[in-house]
């Protein structure tokens, strides 16, 4: 696995788990709330980021699914 994107998987689920317990510790506000969900999705945004185009404008290697374009879904259902 690509060192980057395990660092940020595990910053991600430290981000997660930190935000899980803040919200079961005590009542939060709205606006509480809205900052909370900021972070979560800006710690999910860099692993998707880094996904697509981490390697010097190229997808990650190490990624679990090879990213397909529309062109190749287009092609393979021509094909048959």
């Amino acid at each position: 696995m690509c060192e980057e994107l395990k660092i940020l998987k595990c910053e991600a689920g430290t981000v997660l788990r930190r935000l899980r317990q803040v919200r079961r510790s005590r009542d939060v506000s709205f606006y509480e709330d809205a900052e909370l969900a900021r972070l979560k999705h800006a710690s999910i945004n860099k692993i998707v980021k880094h996904l697509l185009v981490g390697h010097n404008g190229q997808p990650c290697p190490s990624g679990e699914r090879p990213i397909v374009s529309i062109l190749d879904k287009v092609r393979e259902t021509a094909g048959r």
